[in-house]
This record gives structure tokens, C-alpha cells and sequence, in this order.
């Protein structure tokens, strides 16, 4: 090897080194969790954020494709991650406008809504839970973390409703709305000790019997 060639193998293995350093260091200064992706050091993913491991595939062979080192992989990371923060708070906002727009239908429902409302929510709570089983998690009991039911447990419909935000929804409401009402009604007849009556035949009416 030449004197020319040892001095540029010494270069490039200097500026591997120092690149594989900084790497370490933006490592450390980003976040707790890292993916380790081939051909590249391992990159920073910061808190409150995952990448799959087809995800890093897909950033590794993007950056491999446009010759990028590991700073410039790092940044398209950091690019993909902000791209997805972005969707996600989209997204969250959208639902928190469609759960503000269903409280709004509900509050000004005309069959469950207004003055009685508080009372009318407590009675369809009441009848969806009559029909559902305890929740459980991993053998123990899921309860309320928070308003006036906090520490109670919870129903399997409960838990389902409020996970999806179905429960808020004035056409769910409605339902266990009138399964309440229908449960709190008098709708059926009270007995008697009396013989049934039959129903007479039409000569039974035309001619009566003198008998008794």
C-alpha cells in the first residue's frame, strides 16, 4: 500500500469514526427508545414515539436509495416521525370536534334532552349495565378513574362504549334511553283468581243458554 493510499484509508476510517461518535451522541440526546436498523447506526426515536420494524426497513432502504450518511437517515427519521405526529393530532382533533358535535345533539334532543337529561343519562346508563357482565382485566376488577361514579366498577358495555366513544353518541343514548323507560313502566297486567273467559260462538250470543 502506498503512502497516498494508507493516508486516505487513515482519513475515511477517521470520519467513520468521528460520524459513528456523533451518532452515539445524537442517540443519547434524542430519546430513551432506538431501532437498530441495517447498514446505519441505530437511530433516535424520541418519547412518546415507535417505530415498527417495517417502518425502520422502509426509512433504512429510502435513505440507502438517496446515498444518504447517518445524519441524513437520522433526519429522515425525525421527518417520518413529525409527518405521523401530525396525522395523529389531526386525527384527534377530528374526534374531539365529533364528540363536541354529538354532546351538543344530545343536549338538545327533544325526547332525552334538556332539564332532565342528568336524570334521563342515569337511566340509560342504569339499563345498558343491566345487560352486561363485570369488567375484568387480567383477573381484576376495571373501575371509574374519574366524575361521580370514581372507584366503582365497570361493565364490559362500559368499557366498550367509552373506549370507542360510542356511549356519547345520541343514537346509542337514545336506545338505552327507551330500554329504560320501558323497564321502569307498568306494562304488564296484573292477575286475577278469576277463570279465563272464553270467547262465545255466535249462536252462544244469538241464544243464550236459560240454564243458571
Amino acid at each position: 500500500m502506498s503512502e497516498e493510499q494508507e493516508t486516505t484509508a487513515t482519513a475515511e476510517a477517521t470520519a467513520d469514526q468521528a460520524e459513528t461518535q456523533e451518532s452515539q451522541a445524537t442517540s443519547e440526546a434524542g430519546g430513551s427508545q432506538t431501532q437498530q436498523p441495517t447498514g446505519y447506526e441505530a437511530f433516535s426515536v424520541p418519547e412518546g414515539y415507535t417505530m415498527s420494524d417495517d417502518q425502520v426497513s422502509d426509512v433504512t432502504t429510502f435513505a440507502k436509495d438517496l446515498g444518504l450518511d447517518q445524519a441524513g437517515a437520522q433526519k429522515a427519521v425525525d421527518k417520518h416521525l413529525e409527518m405521523m405526529g401530525k396525522v395523529r393530532d389531526r386525527g384527534m382533533q377530528a374526534q374531539e370536534a365529533m364528540h363536541s358535535e354529538w354532546a351538543t345533539e344530545t343536549r338538545n334532543d327533544k325526547e332525552f334532552g334538556g332539564a332532565n337529561l342528568p336524570e334521563n343519562i342515569a337511566g340509560a346508563r342504569k339499563a345498558m349495565n343491566s345487560f352486561s357482565q363485570p369488567a375484568m382485566n387480567d383477573g381484576k376488577p376495571v373501575l371509574h378513574q374519574e366524575g361521580p361514579m370514581k372507584g366503582q366498577q365497570m361493565t364490559e358495555v362500559e368499557v366498550l362504549m367509552n373506549e370507542s366513544g360510542w356511549g356519547n353518541h345520541p343514537a346509542v343514548i337514545r336506545v338505552f334511553h327507551r330500554i329504560s323507560k320501558a323497564m321502569s313502566e307498568d306494562s304488564f297486567v296484573a292477575g286475577s283468581l278469576a277463570p279465563p273467559e272464553t270467547k262465545k260462538s255466535q249462536a252462544e250470543v244469538m241464544y243464550p243458554s236459560k240454564e243458571g
